[in-house]
């Protein structure tokens, strides 16, 4: 027990984030904080603490719980929890207890320190990215820049944040179509080295935090991807606490190495368990692994139809790559988790959507699809086992909670459709991978992100219809086809060939295109049969034939061109 009047007082410590007053009239809430060991200890007698000593916690007042998250020479070993007395805790308690944590192995020195480019991608959080760039401030590391990535321009409200910041690293790029895994590939292509390392706008950097992703880099040469801790920042309402027990982003205390070779079978999910690894608020990749595989996911990921799962599809394209993914707790970022019910409801549904989604995408791709037919059964278990609903002090306070496994469960069920939906929205699954040979000439992408200015995407999937509907309906001119078959190549040439090819021209919306499409195709085609009629011909082989062969060089054509533009801009 901590007596107030004659105890020995400690300097006061300071809490990841300040809470203020009003953010703890829930009685679970819990303070959190860090503490070298070392600093426990008292000189004087030989590494022991003060007997009865007590120290202040910064912002301490109305807590009854800490956590601690203990370090040891660069190393965290482990959190404590410890009971709160009037803004204060026992040093005693809390040495005892960080003394039964399991001790890791000893940190390394990073060899190299190579340049580093941090990407932001944030929209419309300018308090939440005011907080982090604070942060910025102190890495200590001798070369970063910092890349905030806008995924919302047109709104004002991220630009004047980072004007505002007062370190030369941070620059601002602009990355209008919406969507998480846009802005991720937005920051790969800005990023000016081979080091990219991603976070969120939500979180706090540890000062150490990029050098100790170099050392998960330097652990084997084929290492592509460092993935670190993600405790939270603070917990102190209902919503935040039941956040906390259910993701598992600050567990796992020792460094590991994962690979397709170097699977043990211990675990039945690899390398679908990528809770094992880390999570997209902290990791780091090198450039050129993600580049080669394409980028990120546009289907996935927040601001999609999927709403989450990019970072978990990059994770397993990594490895599927045969390249390594690395651990490293001590890399570390402290997360805000969503406050209340409403926001948390609608995190725990696109997480739901996004894990499923990528799932499915793994499931009907001919590579993956029996991986993970293998692992249905244990994942289908395993996810009801995460997801059950526990009873505590949380969703005492706020019984919603409790049915938050319901939403989770529907997004799961609505995951393939979501997925499905971006596929046809024309998001690609890697957008920076460049074609060569004959598939380069017809490269209409190079590079273009979905939704930026001027991007010619849509015109070029237009031209790309153009050429292979031409081509089905040229085979529908041979007479070779079964009737059924036979109708369906002239009904599919009629409905979308010639109009998909006159459509990718000009700048009309992408509604009135597509509505447009059947319309211009079945004008074209009254015309093809009403000239040759005219003139006393009829044929409708013949007539079928060449309209095909115009449509299909027509969009060879422009899909042509509009890869020969993209490669002189």
């Amino acid at each position: 027990m901590i007596d107030g009047d004659n105890a020995v007082r400690r300097s006061g410590l300071a809490p990841i984030r300040l809470t203020g007053e009003h953010n703890r009239d829930w009685e679970g809430a819990v303070w959190i904080g860090q503490i070298d060991l070392n600093e426990l200890a008292d000189p004087g007698s030989e590494g022991d603490p003060a007997p009865d000593s007590r120290r202040e916690l910064v912002d301490g007042n109305g807590f009854h719980e800490a956590r601690v998250l203990v370090w040891e020479d660069r190393r965290p070993l482990g959190f404590v929890e410890i009971p709160v007395t009037d803004g204060a805790i026992d040093d005693t308690v809390l040495y005892d207890r960080a003394r039964t944590l399991p001790m890791p192995p000893p940190l390394p020195e990073p060899i190299e320190r190579p340049g580093i480019s941090v990407v932001v991608c944030t929209r419309d959080r300018p308090d939440h990215l005011a907080r982090l760039l604070d942060s910025v401030g102190a890495l200590d590391y001798p070369e970063f820049e910092v890349v905030v990535v806008d995924n919302n321009p047109a709104s004002g409200l991220t630009a004047p944040v980072v004007e505002s910041c007062p370190s030369a690293q941070v620059r601002l790029v602009c990355a209008v179509g919406q969507g998480l895994s846009i802005a991720r590939n937005v920051g790969l292509r800005s990023a000016k080295y081979g080091l990219v390392a991603f976070t969120d706008d939500d979180v706090v950097l540890d000062r150490n935090w990029l050098s100790h992703l170099v050392i998960g880099f330097e652990r084997d040469e084929d290492v592509a991807c460092v993935c670190g801790m993600v405790p939270s920042a603070e917990v102190t309402t209902p919503a935040q606490a039941y956040f906390d027990t259910r993701v598992g982003w600050a567990e796992r205390w020792t460094p590991a190495l994962y690979g397709m070779g170097r699977h043990t079978g211990d675990d039945e999910l690899f390398p679908l368990r990528v809770s094992e690894f880390g999570t997209g608020a902290n990791f780091a990749v090198r450039r050129d692994v993600v580049v080669d595989l394409g980028g990120f996911d546009e289907a996935l990921g927040a601001g999609s139809a999927a709403g989450s799962g990019e970072d978990m599809d990059i994770f397993v394209r990594i490895l599927l790559a045969g390249r390594l993914v690395a651990r490293e707790p001590a890399a570390l970022v402290w997360h805000s988790h969503r406050e209340t019910v409403a926001e948390l409801e609608k995190q725990m549904y696109g997480y739901g959507v996004g894990l499923s989604a990528m799932i499915f995408k793994l499931l009907v791709h001919p590579r993956t699809g029996l991986l993970v037919t293998r692992r249905l059964a244990v994942g289908i278990r395993h996810l009801g086992a995460v997801t059950e609903t526990r009873p505590s002090p949380a969703i005492d306070a706020e019984p919603a909670l409790a049915q938050l496994r319901r939403k989770e469960f529907a997004g799961v069920i609505h995951g393939p459709w979501q997925f499905l939906r971006g596929r046809l929205e024309g998001r690609s699954g890697a957008p920076l991978r460049t074609s060569r040979g004959l598939m380069g000439l017809l490269d209409f992408r190079h590079g273009q992100v979905w939704g930026d200015l001027g991007n010619s995407i849509l015109e070029g999937r237009l031209a790309a219809v153009a050429l292979w509907i031409g081509l089905v309906g040229a085979v529908g001119a041979t007479m070779i086809l079964p009737g059924v078959l036979q109708a369906a190549a002239v009904a599919a040439f009629v409905v979308l060939g010639p109009g998909s090819l006159v459509m990718s021209f000009g700048q009309f919306p992408v509604y009135v295109r597509l509505a447009l499409i059947p319309v211009v195709g079945l004008a074209f085609c009254i015309v093809a049969v009403t000239v040759p009629l005219m003139a006393g011909f009829w044929n409708p082989a013949v007539v079928l034939g060449v309209s095909s062969a115009v449509t299909a060089l027509g969009g060879f054509g422009r899909g042509a061109r509009l890869a020969s533009e993209v490669v002189r801009a």
